[in-house]
């Protein structure tokens, strides 16, 4: 039950992380550091496989990890539910 709980409150940092990205928070702030030193460790496997990619002629880039973290994340939740 407590790794259950300890894998919601991880899979809600990651979304807190996607959120933060939008707004690009200042990389120095104490609680962006913490943040990524937190979750990178689940995205960056997940970004080797499937890189950001960028949208032509515009400054806009996508990272579909945290998508894909999410969606392993919850499948794993489902399975270890009894």
């Amino acid at each position: 039950m407590i790794l259950l709980q300890l894998l919601r409150v991880y899979l809600i940092l990651i979304i807190i992380r996607a959120l933060m990205s939008w707004f690009k928070p200042d990389p120095t702030a104490p609680l962006v550091r913490i943040l990524a030193w937190i979750t990178e460790p689940a995205l960056s496997p997940i970004r080797r496989i499937i890189p950001p990619f960028s949208i032509p002629k515009t400054s806009i880039r996508i990272d579909l990890a945290p998508f894909f973290v999410l969606l392993i994340g919850t499948w794993i939740l489902t399975k270890l539910k009894f």
